[in-house]
Parts: C-alpha cells; sequence; structure tokens
C-alpha cells in the first residue's frame, strides 16, 4: 500500500471538509491533479450535453467550487503519510485474519505480519477500508447481494489523445448514455 486502483473523482466535500478536518488539504493542493469543478453528461432525453457547476451551490460558492481527479495510488499515499504525521500507527505488510468482538461490537482485529507472526489490535473504532476485497465483512455477518436489475460489466482503460471539453469544464467527468450502455470520461 499504496497499491494501483482505478482514478478518483472527489468531491468538494472531501476536499474541503475531509482533507481539511484531517489536514491533508495542503499536500493534496500541492499534488498536481485536475481541477474539476464541475460534472458534464450527455444523459436524458436531449442529445445536448448538460454540465452541472460547483459554484452553483451557496455551501461550495466561492474558494471551495472545486475538486480533484486523483490518481488513486498517489492520493492514498497523500493520506497515508498525513495520517503518519499526525501520529497514527500504521502497520504495513500485514494480512487482516480476523475479527476480534465484545458485547456484539467489533473491538479491533487480528492479523499477521511480514514475518507470519499473528498479531491482535484492539481499537476505539475499527474501520473496513479494504473495498470490495473486504475481508471483514463476512465475519461480522455481512452479506452481498448483487441486483440482478444491474447486472452489467464494467471496463476501463487509459487512453491518449482525449479531447476534453473546452475550459472551465476542461477538468470535469463527462459522463455520457447511449443505447446500450454509458461510458465516464475523466481527464
Amino acid at each position: 500500500f499504496p497499491r494501483y486502483q482505478i482514478g478518483e473523482s472527489l468531491l468538494p466535500s472531501t476536499v474541503h471538509g475531509i482533507c481539511h478536518l484531517t489536514g491533508a488539504d495542503e499536500e493534496l493542493a500541492k499534488a498536481g491533479f485536475t481541477v474539476k469543478r464541475g460534472g458534464s453528461f450527455r444523459w436524458g432525453v436531449k442529445p445536448e450535453p448538460w454540465t452541472f457547476s460547483f459554484s452553483i451551490s451557496q455551501k461550495t460558492a466561492g474558494s471551495t467550487s472545486y475538486a480533484y481527479q486523483v490518481e488513486r495510488m498517489k492520493f492514498d499515499k497523500i493520506l497515508l503519510d498525513n495520517a503518519r504525521r499526525k501520529g497514527v500507527e500504521v502497520r504495513e505488510q500485514c494480512t487482516v485474519t480476523g475479527v476480534v468482538e465484545d458485547g456484539g461490537a467489533v473491538r479491533g482485529v487480528t492479523h499477521a505480519d511480514a514475518a507470519g507472526n499473528e498479531r491482535q489490535v484492539l481499537a476505539r473504532y475499527v474501520v473496513d477500508a479494504s473495498g470490495n476485497t473486504s475481508r471483514l465483512y463476512k465475519q461480522v455477518g455481512g452479506t452481498r447481494e448483487y441486483s440482478e436489475f444491474f447486472r452489467s460489466l464494467a471496463l476501463f482503460g487509459y487512453f491518449e489523445g482525449g479531447k476534453r471539453l473546452p475550459a472551465p469544464n476542461s477538468g470535469n467527468i463527462l459522463s455520457a448514455a447511449f443505447g446500450s450502455g454509458w461510458f465516464w470520461f475523466i481527464p
């Protein structure tokens, strides 16, 4: 960790809320990510593209009316390094092997370190941020249900030479629907 993941299209509440509260906002601003001022769509009954701007909302107008398109690995490293600077004990090269429960609440995890030694860590809060490869949800009784309605396949790739929207929307995500699906383009 950080490891490769598909990129992320952030929202102002992440940049100016969570990242500001955790102290990661300055490093995020220096990282050189593409600035996103809203989202653009070719979606709905009319074929003409339409755009929403973060500046329309009174809550994000002014100096907070933007977010970023981020490379996940670089973004994750910014967050991890910030957590270390704030005093978080970061354990890397560890594999979670179990959940420590007490009175019906998750109180920690067991893990194997890089040498294979089994350890237990207790915490006030346990957050499983492992995404769709979650190791914990089954152990605490969670289930995943896949909707038959949304039976679909998602593919992604990286392309060079794609044309961006004209300014000021050049950093926006573009989502477009067509007869048999939809796509998104994140610059």
